[in-house]
């Protein structure tokens, strides 16, 4: 499964679901959910419920992709799947240092 079928099944769950609401409604409850559903993934790991976080992770992903489908389809943002490979690309070029147990900021403009 790629990126983009995720995308592809949130645009088309919300529409059978009848989820229509205005943009700024959508941002704001896709946030929230998502801020929800990272804190359900961080206590079943805190917890030591493995069994669970696969499935809260799950949730993080689909959330995290209705809010690139709001920013695509509305603030014709570039493709979550585009900026993935950019980042990606930006962090294999990264270095890191061993002594201070950190990577280096490379300049870049896109990721700071």
């Amino acid at each position: 499964m790629e990126i983009k079928d995720i995308q592809n099944w949130e645009r088309d769950f919300s529409a059978r679901k009848g989820i229509t609401s205005e943009k700024e409604e959508q941002v704001r409850i896709a946030v929230f959910k998502l801020v929800e559903e990272v804190g359900e993934a961080v206590k079943a790991i805190l917890e030591n419920h493995w069994g669970e976080v696969q499935g809260e992770l799950s949730d993080v992903i689909v959330f995290t992709c209705k809010i690139a489908n709001i920013a695509e389809d509305f603030y014709k943002t570039d493709k979550l799947e585009d900026v993935l490979k950019r980042k990606i690309n930006y962090c294999e070029n990264r270095t890191y240092n061993k002594s201070s147990n950190k990577f280096n900021k490379p300049e870049d403009k896109e990721f700071r």
